[in-house]
């Protein structure tokens, strides 16, 4: 299974705190809008993630993602990290950050600089990927001590 990195808030049983925001595991409707019958199709979007702690740094440093998203006791490795420390930078999976399969309804789809999205595999309606990716929440783990 292929390993992705987000900074979320944790909830109270260490997990991802579930929520359609920037810092919740969901998705927004921006992220992935539907089509005009409610579904969401591969290839449109999806769940933002990086493909490693040093990947938020990376991203911070070109101005393609917040600072705020990111924990401010992270900031030795990752300067500018000026984000609340009720955020944890979550990871998924073991292997590395490529296309594939997380599970039978949501796939990794890297695009550009260490960014990608959690996507539907096939096209879905939206409340169905959007419970797909709260299905996700058990495989989540502290990613914070990784490389």
């Amino acid at each position: 299974m292929p390993t992705a990195f987000r900074p979320m808030k944790q909830d109270h049983d260490e997990l991802p705190r579930v929520a359609d925001t920037a810092a919740g595991l969901g998705v927004r409707e921006h992220d992935l809008t539907p089509d005009e019958a409610g579904h969401a199709h591969p290839g449109q979007g999806g769940m933002s993630v990086v493909s490693c702690i040093d990947g938020l740094r990376r991203r911070i440093a070109k101005r393609k993602f917040p600072p705020t998203l990111v924990p401010e006791r992270l900031h030795n490795r990752v300067p500018g990290a000026a984000g609340s420390n009720d955020l944890r930078v979550f990871r998924i999976g073991e292997g590395r950050f490529e296309r594939g399969v997380l599970t039978g309804s949501v796939t990794l789809e890297p695009d550009v600089d260490d960014h990608g999205t959690m996507q539907p595999c096939v096209s879905m309606h939206i409340t169905a990927f959007k419970a797909a990716i709260i299905s996700t929440r058990p495989m989540w783990c502290d990613g914070e001590c990784d490389e």
